[in-house]
């Protein structure tokens, strides 16, 4: 697929789930734009397997959105790559990648995450 097309498919992907979170009243929308732009800095800190070890263990529905939104992309990006889908659980598929792949999906997530953060700031303009 060329690069123009999968650029595509994120962005319209992020709209998508930046839309679902705007609409979601059980989550703090400020919350989740911040989240949005922290997270990217997590992972080239801490890597993507502890970050989501982190965002995997909080007991906020913010988290939770954040989470499950990676998952489905990530799910829908790899859908014929069966060891990065394979497992059903997220945490389970990333510390289960070898090196190369893992350094893929660090990169995908990371370019996922650029479109989550520009359309959080875009669409998300009150404090709640």
């Amino acid at each position: 697929m060329p690069i123009r097309d999968i650029e595509k498919e994120r962005a319209i992907f992020a709209y998508e789930k930046v839309d679902e979170a705007v609409q979601n009243q059980g989550i703090k929308q400020s919350e989740y734009k911040s989240y949005c732009k922290k997270i990217p800095s997590y992972i080239q800190t801490n890597g993507l397997s502890a970050t989501f070890a982190f965002i995997f263990s909080k007991d906020n529905a913010t988290y939770t959105l954040i989470y499950n939104q990676v998952d489905e992309w990530l799910r829908e990006r790899y859908n014929d790559e069966t060891a990065i889908n394979s497992d059903r659980e997220l945490m389970k598929r990333l510390i289960r990648l070898d090196s190369t792949k893992y350094k893929k999906v660090t990169i995908e997530v990371l370019a996922f995450f650029s479109w989550l953060r520009r359309f959080a700031e875009g669409r998300i303009v009150k404090d709640n």
